[in-house]
């Protein structure tokens, strides 16, 4: 009796954790959700430096906003440096360019990795990419 009902017991909860996984927003393996990558992953450490950054699998007309964590772990708004600001077409994808020159003479990126995230108008994270600074 008791083995019957430990077996009932461990069904209902696996059942019931399948059942929350299922609900907790998770995607399919058909709709993986939005990416971004660099179309520049290594800049030079220049006051005239440019990053090309590019997102897709985001909702058509989507206006997003990309955060840089600076050397100081800090993380900081870039939108005022890209252009154009990115929004999603209609197939979810967008591609903007960074004028980073600034955070490189303010000294905010160093030499090496630098993690961009890209939120939401409310600034929910979506996904973020890499980005390598290095000496010339």
């Amino acid at each position: 009796m008791k083995k019957t009902l430990l077996g009932l017991l461990m069904f209902v909860l696996i059942i019931g954790l399948i059942g929350c996984a299922n609900m907790s927003g998770s995607k399919s393996a058909d709709s993986p959700g939005p990416s971004v990558v660099m179309g520049t992953p290594e800049v030079p450490l220049d006051k005239k430096a440019e990053a090309v950054i590019m997102g897709k699998g985001f909702q058509p007309g989507q206006e997003v906003y990309i955060l840089v964590t600076d050397a100081n772990g800090i993380q900081s708004d870039i939108e005022y440096a890209l252009k154009p600001i990115p929004k999603a077409d209609a197939a979810g994808e967008w591609t903007t360019t960074w004028s980073c020159g600034r955070y490189v003479r303010k000294k905010l990126v160093k030499e090496g990795s630098h993690v961009l995230t890209v939120v939401s108008t409310n600034y929910e994270p979506l996904a973020t990419t890499e980005v390598t600074f290095y000496k010339k």
